[in-house]
């Protein structure tokens, strides 16, 4: 059942664009706001992107960028990024290799810490 309502930056876009699951996003969420400015670099995207949270009442913004994700805890604005979007999808029921994605995003260069990837997959 789609409960969320997000606004989404551009990494996240093309992240999940670059693995195949781009269309997963009208699966999952219930609303998607894309803002007319995107760019990767903490900027008019992603600032555009936390301010139509906070003043909407979106559920999260999805955004991968750590500093951009500290300047929206700062305004009480939830976060999730493309391995949160993949987290919820699987809570769903979809059928999503995490794993197999995650390797994908790795080798395009998308950042993803040894360490986390460790935690998430501890059997390698």
């Amino acid at each position: 059942m789609k409960v969320f309502r997000v606004a989404v930056d551009s990494s996240c876009l093309i992240g999940l664009a670059q693995i195949g699951i781009f269309g997963l996003l009208r699966e999952v969420f219930a609303e998607i706001y894309i803002p007319g400015a995107l760019t990767t670099n903490l900027g008019k995207g992603e600032s555009e992107v936390i301010i139509l949270c906070k003043e909407l009442g979106f559920d999260y913004a999805l955004i991968d960028e750590r500093t951009a994700r500290e300047k929206a805890a700062l305004m009480s604005v939830n976060t999730m990024g493309v391995l949160g979007v993949m987290d919820l999808a699987i809570e769903m029921g979809f059928d999503i290799d995490k794993k197999r994605l995650v390797k994908q995003l790795r080798e395009i260069g998308f950042r993803i810490s040894d360490k986390l990837y460790k935690r998430m997959f501890p059997d390698n």
